[in-house]
């Protein structure tokens, strides 16, 4: 009896932690400490950090930020009814212009384009604040489609971008 009861305490932990999993792996990434093969390294920093070491900015220069790609292929939940974007964004100047943008690619063109002011959110100079954009999706997601989430500078000032995030729902 004991062992009958061990084995079903076992069981349901089990199919417990396999949930945990499921929701843990809609959620991606990025904070810019793991040196890939970035498009443009001249844009990685360590001049301000929200984490870590490194962030991506922008300024007059450089229009876009790092992009943070996720291709819809390696994703477990080809079906999600929306997406949340985050950034943690940072200026020396009050309410830089700017917008945490997610775009939607199939075939390189753009199904999807949502931008998020930051002028909203990053009101204080030198103080990091978190950005959200949420993304309704009407259709399914299917494998030849690629998400992408990167900052947009809209004036001259420098922003700092750090912790990209990507959540499916």
């Amino acid at each position: 009896m004991k062992k009958a009861l061990y084995i079903i305490g076992l069981t349901i932990i089990s199919i417990g932690c396999g949930s945990k999993e499921e929701k843990l792996a809609s959620v991606y990434n990025n904070d810019f400490e793991v040196m890939g093969n970035w498009s443009n390294k001249d844009q990685l920093t360590t001049d301000a950090s929200h984490s870590g070491i490194y962030s991506t900015f922008t300024d007059s220069t450089f229009v876009f930020s790092q992009t943070m790609i996720a291709s819809c292929k390696q994703l477990k939940n080809k079906s999600p009814k929306s997406i949340t974007a985050t950034v943690w964004a940072m200026s020396k100047l009050q309410n830089p212009k700017g917008k945490l943008v997610l775009s939607i690619d199939k075939n390189d063109k753009s199904v999807i384009w949502q931008g998020s002011d930051i002028q909203t959110t990053v009101k204080v100079p030198n103080k990091w604040e978190l950005v959200q954009l949420k993304v309704d999706l009407k259709e399914p997601l299917t494998d030849d489609m690629v998400i992408k989430l990167y900052g947009l500078n809209e004036g001259k000032s420098k922003v700092y971008w750090d912790d990209f995030s990507l959540t499916f729902e």
